[in-house]
């Protein structure tokens, strides 16, 4: 992903004021947050062998130390306990040239990860179905200077950077607050709340990343787990040997030959639809593959002979636009997708009466289409203003699949996908800050992974453990109900069982459940406040030793009793309640063939029975992809979905 023009005029800023050569790394900024009563290592550059002098205003002494060859150093510095009071970190070189960070707070500082769930902002988004609960109010209400947060910028990379990309740490204020990651600010909040010390949220989340763009490469190169990982992105590098206009070619040709084979085949008729359009969030549906919008301009004799300026706004991922069936736009590099379509017809090309305009779009993700917004789809004649709207109906059809055709051309570069690609651009430059534990959201673009993700997810706790050299306590959500299909399929219920299998063997870790909070047509539900608050609950009891309830119920024993099965659950506190009179309790003598089952429901155990199944060998619960959670403990924290076999009595 490449860097935007503002970021990297804020990052040469910041290099150029610091003087020649002194500076601190990227990740450190004015109004930053350390971890209190903590080693924490500060680092950064200088000219080779400068001898350099330290001051932090907490400690009595100036600490001296020396850059290395190659203008790099490095320093541990004991931290205070939290407070609010202000302070500061300078660095001088050997010609008095100092570099200074004020408004400094030591507190609790979390990193916060994950793909799009953790990554969406409090600001509520609709163009892109991103609504957060309460956001308006929450923005509103956010003065709070002892909540800092930095949000680590998208960055892949085939080898691990040094520096990550930032805007710097930012102060909790309605102006800010709102690009912070809405499960890390209620996170933060609740924290703050009770703690009462300062608050620190450091967020490297990467929207539809799976868990193994996360993973060290030298945990990624060991074994059979990655192989297939490992040997698609040995492609990709040998791959950027190529030039760009090599690659545009390629992938010009293979739309040809991919457009070719899909003529031969039928993807149903061509259909009115409304522009603009998310294709995932349509009626039509996410298609993965090439897809045609054409739409009619007819041009009057006066208009006629002038130069037709066209904008099309964003295309998802990217494609060609025909005008009259002359190619007038492309852009078919992976890393330039989501590109603002714009372009000008020629007078000479312009013609009185009917001109036919055609976008083929090529979608290798979800989403896909031509995305607006409205207001951006528009064209002007000549050198007027008026602008008239290209929004509305459009005729589409299905050109090609991707399953029909050869695989897409490699760009070269590392994508979001890429193994290592997302560690080594977002969580190797800030392994050596000082953490005191890590939120983790994500699981949604590895499902239909599930056999391998308990395994992927806790080589990646260690990894990270081993890299920042602490053993914090890393707590995770389960990805929430989801219609996957559009059906009630059970890809989903089995990667949730895959995660609950972390917490249950790696030490320090828990597992929220979100199995109350999904939306079935959403997979970005609006309920993250509960999120962030379920998390922080289960910091402030398991890491900082609070009483307060956060463990939710889970099946302890399954025993038979005649025609019943008969479930005991643990952390039920007071007792087990339903929301409602149906559950989503199944029954099976055979372990394919389910029956909806009764439930009685008292104290800290189910019975489940049906008149269906009168031998049940196996039980199981809310075993769809969007199934929703109906049974509760007495802190109203719902019961995950799971299945199990009934022993033999």
């Amino acid at each position: 992903m490449k860097w935007n023009l503002a970021l990297l005029c804020i990052i040469t800023t910041c290099f150029v004021n610091a003087g020649e050569n002194v500076r601190f790394a990227s990740v450190f900024s004015e109004n930053l947050v350390l971890q209190q009563q903590a080693t924490v290592h500060l680092w950064g550059y200088a000219s080779p062998k400068e001898k350099l002098l330290l001051k932090c205003s907490w400690l009595d002494s100036v600490k001296p130390l020396v850059s290395a060859s190659d203008g790099t150093w490095l320093i541990p510095v004991q931290t205070p306990a939290a407070g609010f009071t202000p302070q500061t970190i300078s660095l001088t070189d050997s010609k008095g040239y100092t570099v200074t960070l004020s408004n400094i707070l030591i507190g609790e500082v979390w990193l916060c990860s994950g793909q799009s769930n953790m990554e969406m902002i409090l600001k509520s988004q609709p163009e892109w179905n991103q609504i957060v609960e309460h956001s308006e109010e929450e923005i509103a209400q956010a003065n709070n200077p002892y909540i800092r947060f930095v949000n680590i910028q998208r960055k892949e990379s085939f080898v691990p950077v040094n520096e990550a990309a930032s805007y710097g740490w930012k102060v909790c204020t309605p102006n800010d607050v709102k690009w912070l990651s809405a499960v890390a600010y209620f996170f933060g909040k609740r924290l703050f709340k009770a703690l009462k010390v300062p608050v620190g949220l450091i967020v490297s989340a990467y929207g539809g990343s799976p868990v193994q763009a996360w993973i060290p490469q030298d945990v990624a190169d060991t074994g059979v787990l990655y192989e297939k990982e490992r040997a698609k992105r040995n492609a990709e590098v040998r791959a950027s040997t190529q030039t760009d206009a090599e690659y545009v070619k390629a992938m010009s040709d293979w739309v040809s030959d991919a457009e070719r084979k899909g003529s031969s085949k039928s993807y149903g008729k061509s259909v009115n639809l409304i522009l603009p359009v998310n294709l995932e969030k349509s009626a039509v549906g996410n298609h993965f593959g090439e897809v045609s919008f054409t739409k009619v301009l007819r041009i009057t004799r006066a208009e006629a002979g002038r130069d037709l300026h066209i904008n099309l706004g964003t295309m998802d991922d990217f494609g060609q636009v025909y005008f009259n069936g002359e190619k007038v736009w492309e852009e078919l590099r992976n890393s330039k997708s989501y590109s603002q379509v714009q372009f000008t017809i020629p007078a000479e090309k312009v013609k009185a009466g009917t001109n036919l305009m055609e976008a083929k779009v090529l979608n290798v993700l979800w989403g896909g289409g031509l995305t607006g917004p409205a207001e951006k789809m528009y064209y002007t004649l000549g050198g007027s203003a008026e602008k008239k709207s290209l929004a509305g109906a459009w005729l589409y059809k299905k050109t090609f699949d991707l399953a029909d055709v050869d695989p897409v051309p490699l760009e070269g570069k590392p994508f979001f996908s890429t193994i290592s690609a997302l560690y080594n651009g977002m969580i190797y430059p800030i392994v050596r800050y000082g953490i005191k534990g890590c939120i983790w959201y994500q699981g949604e673009e590895n499902v239909g992974d599930a056999q391998r993700y308990s395994r992927m997810l806790t080589d990646m706790i260690a990894s990270w453990r081993t890299a920042f050299n602490q053993d914090f306590p890393f707590y995770y959500v389960q990805i929430a109900p989801y219609g996957y299909d559009g059906k009630q399929f059970s890809k989903a219920a089995e990667l949730r069982e895959a995660q609950g299998c972390v917490e249950k063997v790696v030490p320090k870790t828990g597992m929220v459940v979100t199995l109350d909070l999904g939306e079935p047509k959403n997979i970005h539900p609006a309920r993250k406040q509960e999120v962030g608050v379920r998390l922080a609950n289960m910091a402030l009891s398991e890491t900082y030793q609070k009483n307060i309830p956060c463990k939710f119920p889970a099946p302890e024993t399954v025993k038979s009793k005649g025609d019943s099965v008969v479930l005991t659950f643990a952390n039920v506190y007071d007792g087990l309640t339903g929301k409602c009179d149906h559950h989503e309790f199944e029954l099976s003598s055979d372990g394919k063939k389910y029956a909806p089952a009764n439930v009685r429901i008292s104290g800290d155990h189910i019975t489940v029975f049906s008149k269906e199944v009168t031998k049940p060998r196996y039980v199981r619960y809310c075993w769809g992809d969007a199934s929703k959670g109906t049974i509760f403990n007495s802190e109203k924290l719902p019961l995950s979905s799971f299945r199990a076999e009934v022993p033999d009595i």
